[in-house]
């Protein structure tokens, strides 16, 4: 992932509503693989505002649901 890549799913996911609810365990699980192999840095701290968007966007409770059902997975 790039740093630019980062930036574009931050803005993406603020606006894409219940779109979101579908893919959500996708972008989380990808999110959360890349933030585990990057170091700390301006990638790592992009990834990491990215996933404060993602969790912060999330507006139904269809999303709600299929976060707490992929922690409790992991």
């Amino acid at each position: 992932m790039t740093l630019f890549n980062a930036h574009a799913l931050g803005s993406l996911v603020a606006v894409a509503g219940n779109a979101l609810s579908r893919r959500l365990d996708i972008i989380v699980g990808a999110l959360v693989q890349e933030l585990e192999t990057t170091a700390d840095g301006e990638l790592g701290n992009a990834i990491k505002e990215t996933l404060e968007t993602l969790l912060g966007s999330i507006v139904d409770a269809e999303g709600l649901n299929t976060l707490m059902l992929l922690l409790l997975e992991w």
